[in-house]
């Protein structure tokens, strides 16, 4: 061969080199435009999706809790995370307004679930496709495209603590020397989870069960030693929150996060199910929206990937054509958890929307197993199914997704940034009226919170406490800071309201409407306080009248 030969021969190698890398980093480059894009568009959705009444209850801690005390000053039905987490936020994100900051946190926790997904099926499967196709898949999830995932609630909160906990335990097990430090990161994150939402409590069992057994090729000893032990001390770390509370008063905190949900919650719902559309009294109403959360949509999709992905393994097993290891351990605690979670999802009564996504984030890290344990040239076979199930994914999207980047064009239109004006709004005029001593008497408190406003504490979270009043026994009463509508005249004569701000529940406050119209307040017009639940209405005294 020439000299002028092997230049040219250098040189077509230095050609291809090149192209090869301008390929990769085009590839590289429209899957980030492609994140970047859906990222964007869950951003303008959340900002202006409605404003929901749960977030009465998990938005308002985040003022509250720089003066009162969680549980003991004001009525609060979950574990403490949640409420932690969007205080965090609201110090960070200040001016955001409490809503903004609030619906920020819960982007922020998107952001950790589509990151943290895509990097433990990367991890567990080796492949790219599939650290690429699960977190679009997420992102383009029905279920959590509304309520779930967009409002500021604790419902999102937990998944991406929960995917980390499962994957990073299933990664370091797939080896046989699992590292202690990952195992109590591990720990901490499953922990942290069940801290935000107690149905997360579900992804522990299977995983410290599976802890005793795996890695499979390693003894007894050396498992509760390098597993066992990293995994509890992280569990413990993550678990001290709940153990504060649980110490301090355990009467408190099991009167507010479980005697709640298996008394009076049950009973005002059994009395007022016909109003509200979308929940499930009994089993088979449950079982209708897990079905439509589980095998509809991108979760059918998932599940079809899942399916198509065992029936090339048992095909290849039945040949022997298959890597050795068969993961049955870890394949098995990542069923328990399915399991676990779509059981603990029916058990509560009534059954919302927004309760039946939790087994969803399981299904990329059993599908990321199976893929591992086909051999290289059986996983080229599978890569159709994620090209095409992947554009299947983008339609399913695209009617919810695409609305959010137009949002981010008109970001003043923003409901954060409504109910921010709102609560504006709301301040001047009791300003102007010289009416702002006192507390504002609301369902709705995140409007005068928004502004600083000063709230009943009976009222702080909301009509939680006050519907179920009817419902709940003296004793338990106790437990909550909790006034009934026979207790209105007394808590509304000893600390006289400034204004009450009505219009969102008429039914629910009737009382309130009765006592104020009966104390001379006067109903104002003011700008910014419409929402999905109708228009907010100010009552408040003349300031000649009142003085």
């Amino acid at each position: 061969m020439s000299a002028t030969d092997i230049r040219d021969a250098v040189q077509e190698d230095e050609h291809g080199m090149k192209q090869h890398l301008t390929l990769r980093m085009i590839r590289v480059g429209a899957v980030a435009l492609m994140l970047g894009l859906l990222a964007a568009a869950i951003y303008g959705r959340m900002m202006s999706f409605g404003l929901r009444r749960d977030e009465m209850m998990f938005v308002t801690p985040a003022e509250l809790l720089g003066q009162w005390q969680l549980y003991r000053d004001f009525f609060y039905n979950h574990v403490p995370n949640s409420a932690w987490f969007f205080r965090g936020f609201h110090l960070l994100f200040e001016d955001q307004g409490l809503l903004g900051s609030a619906r920020l946190g819960v982007f922020f926790a998107w952001l950790l679930l589509v990151s943290g997904l895509g990097w433990v099926t990367y991890r567990i499967s080796h492949s790219a496709v599939l650290g690429l196709f699960f977190p679009v898949a997420l992102m383009a999830c029905e279920p959590l495209l509304t309520q779930a995932g967009m409002a500021a609630t604790n419902n999102l909160l937990p998944l991406p603590f929960a995917v980390l906990g499962l994957g990073l335990f299933v990664s370091e097990t797939l080896g046989n020397r699992p590292r202690k430090i990952i195992l109590v990161i591990a720990g901490i994150c499953l922990s942290i989870a069940a801290g935000m939402k107690v149905s997360a409590i579900m992804f522990i069992p299977p995983i410290a069960i599976g802890a005793f057994f795996l890695p499979r090729e390693m003894s007894s000893e050396y498992r509760l030693t390098k597993v066992v032990v990293p995994l509890v001390l992280g569990g413990l770390i993550g678990a001290v929150p709940l153990f504060w509370y649980l110490g301090a008063d355990p009467q408190l905190f099991l009167a507010h996060v479980v005697k709640f949900h298996t008394g009076p919650h049950v009973e005002y719902w059994q009395v007022n199910a016909a109003s509200e559309p979308g929940l499930a009294m009994g089993l088979a109403g449950k079982v209708q929206l897990a079905y439509g959360a589980w095998l509809s949509g991108v979760g059918l999709v998932m599940t079809m990937v899942l399916f198509f992905l065992i029936w090339v393994a048992l095909r290849d097993t039945s040949s022997g054509d298959v890597l050795e290891e068969s993961y049955r351990g870890q394949i098995l605690v990542v069923l328990g958890v399915l399991a676990l979670t779509a059981g603990m999802s029916l058990v509560p009564t009534p059954g919302f929307p927004q309760y039946y996504i939790q087994p969803l984030v399981c299904l990329p890290i059993l599908c990321a197993i199976v893929y591992r344990r086909l051999l290289h040239v059986h996983r080229r076979e599978v890569m159709p199914i994620f090209g095409a199930g992947l554009l299947v994914l983008v339609l399913l999207g695209l009617p919810r997704l695409a609305p959010g980047l137009l949002a981010l064009t008109e970001p003043g239109k923003f409901t954060t940034a409504k109910v921010a004006r709102g609560g504006e709004a709301l301040r001047q005029v009791l300003a102007e009226n010289g009416n702002s001593d006192g507390p504002v008497a609301t369902l709705f408190p995140l409007y005068p919170l928004e502004a600083g406003l000063p709230v009943y504490g009976e009222f702080a979270t909301g009509p939680f406490a006050y519907r179920i009043a009817p419902f709940t026994d003296p004793v338990l009463a106790n437990e909550y800071q909790m006034v009934g509508e026979d207790g209105l005249t007394a808590l509304f004569d000893a600390n006289p309201p400034s204004a009450f701000l009505l219009g969102y529940d008429p039914a629910l406050e009737a009382p309130l409407q009765r006592y104020a119209e009966a104390n001379g307040y006067q109903p104002v017009e003011v700008e910014g306080l419409k929402n999905r639940y109708g228009q907010g209405i100010v009552y408040m005294k003349d300031p000649e009248v009142s003085q």
